[in-house]
């Protein structure tokens, strides 16, 4: 088994996760050049072949972030759910970890990290403190607005007697109005916001397998959401609406409107992300009868032993810079928060 460092992911890499059972939309060939271009990451992605020969048994994108504290760590991938190691077979799955390792010494990093969903019936990870949560689509508009319950229902009808409308413009308006309600909202939750850059270069990548839903009251956006299809799975990885407008139901306008394009696409899964367990966007996703499953982030010292996940929330020194945040203009989180998100690989 050889591991190889290629400049760029080509057309095997995009044929080997196309056909791979457990692909996620983190192992996509275009996340390499997003991560560059959005935010000037140095990017990394692996191959492991058998032999001589020249056939995938497996694939692992890398990006290495600077931290926060000057330190840097191996992630594959930030800002993402999952991604990971893709093998065919342990021998190639544990060859890319050990180059994976080897590569965090050479480049420096203090740690390395890899994001997974869980198999399927794995046990909840009491150290995982974020779950993914995924709904199975019905063959039919019609059958999926029965599926969701009358509950949703209800308040995606309200959506529209409130006044809410979505948006219908070019990619360029679009990204506009997401991002308007997505940075405010993030500087009241008191975090940094990704930058538009960073999205600009997503929507480049993706074309028209990415989906930007915006809603919106008299003309002015409040909410919307990022949408990417990856095979028969379309994954929601941003989402954001304006809490002075929740009362007008806009969170379930854009996921019902996300629902109907994912079915008119061919999927059959609507990937929700992950929220907090017992949060309030978990209860959310679980009333469109959304489904948990379960993350595997995997952290390794420079000596390949495991390192403990750990978490931001509880820590007073990030709530007391987390609050400080949320008081700032949001002028200012826009233009200082990409170049602090940046370092920080959640």
């Amino acid at each position: 088994m050889r591991v190889e460092r290629v400049e760029s992911p080509g057309p095997d890499w995009r044929e080997f996760v196309a056909y791979h059972p457990r692909a996620t939309l983190g192992h996509a060939a275009e996340w390499i050049s997003v991560l560059e271009q959005g935010y000037s990451l140095t990017t990394c992605a692996l191959v492991a072949r058998r032999g001589h020969g020249d056939d995938l048994a497996g694939v692992l994108p890398l990006a290495l972030v600077p931290g926060l504290r000057g330190g840097r760590e191996l992630v594959s991938l930030p800002y993402l759910d999952a991604a990971g190691i893709l093998a065919d077979g342990p021998e190639a799955e544990e060859a890319l970890r050990r180059h994976a390792l080897a590569l965090s010494e050479e480049l420096g990093a203090f740690r390395l990290e890899t994001r997974a969903l869980a198999p399927e019936g794995a046990p909840v990870n009491a150290e995982q403190d974020r779950v993914d949560l995924y709904l199975g689509l019905e063959p039919d508009e019609e059958s999926q607005w029965s599926a969701v319950g009358a509950k949703v229902r209800n308040q995606t009808r309200k959506a529209e007697k409130q006044g809410l409308s979505l948006l219908e413009a070019e990619q360029a308006r679009l990204l506009k109005g997401f991002y308007k309600p997505f940075a405010i909202n993030m500087r009241d939750l008191g975090s940094p916001v990704h930058g538009k850059k960073f999205f600009m270069a997503m929507a480049a990548a993706f074309g028209a397998r990415m989906r930007i839903i915006v809603t919106q009251l008299e003309d002015q956006p409040v909410g919307g959401l990022i949408a990417i299809q990856f095979g028969e799975t379309v994954t929601i990885p941003w989402a954001s609406t304006l809490r002075s407008e929740r009362r007008r139901c806009p969170n379930n306008q854009i996921y019902w409107e996300a629902l109907r394009w994912s079915i008119s696409q061919g999927a059959k899964e609507v990937d929700f992300g992950r929220s907090p367990r017992e949060g309030g966007t978990h209860r959310f996703k679980l009333g469109w009868g959304a489904q948990p499953r379960e993350l595997d982030w995997r952290r390794y010292g420079p000596d390949g032993q495991g390192l403990p996940l750990g978490s931001l929330g509880g820590n007073p020194m990030f709530e007391r810079v987390s609050a400080a945040w949320s008081r700032l203009p949001v002028a200012t989180t826009k233009w200082l928060g990409p170049h602090v998100r940046r370092r920080i690989s959640n």
